[in-house]
């Protein structure tokens, strides 16, 4: 809920924050990538257009790269489960569900080495290896990466 909420976010409201997020995803306005391992989920990857994630138009020195683009915001893979592959599986098909709507897709990877707990956007590698560029940074350790999928989509055919 972070990302769909300006403003104030209170990380230890998880009933307030489990009952919006529900409303948003019945109403249409909440998008994600789920990963399974079997039947027991691993990991997802949010995603979701501008109007949808705007918390991230709030940010220091952060300029879109597009007049509407959608936004990775937030990737996670269980313990347990992670450095399969699972992350890069997640964004690749979460690119694939954006790709009819979205001209520019943008994510926000920390830079640098980090805990697993402040990965939750991914890393630069993990983006590059998808067809992301650098854009700018935004923050100390986090960079706006884009993808345009038109250019994708021409240069593919």
């Amino acid at each position: 809920m972070f990302y769909h909420r300006p403003g104030g976010f209170d990380p230890k409201a998880y009933r307030k924050n489990r009952e919006a997020k529900r409303s948003l995803t019945l109403k249409g306005r909440a998008h994600g990538t789920l990963v399974y391992c079997g039947e027991d989920p691993v990991g997802w990857c949010q995603f979701g257009p501008k109007e949808e994630l705007a918390r991230i138009d709030g940010k220091r020195g952060y300029k879109p790269t597009a007049k509407h683009p959608w936004r990775i915001t937030c990737l996670f893979i269980a313990p347990g489960h992670r450095k399969k592959g699972l992350a890069r599986f997640a964004v690749a098909e979460s690119v694939k569900a954006m790709s009819a709507k979205a001209d520019v897709i943008e994510a926000y990877p920390v830079e640098g080495e980090r805990s697993a707990t402040l990965l939750w956007a991914g890393t630069p590698r993990l983006y590059e290896s998808l067809g992301f560029s650098r854009v700018a940074p935004v923050g100390k350790v986090t960079w706006v990466y884009a993808l345009r999928r038109k250019e994708t989509q021409t240069r593919a055919r």
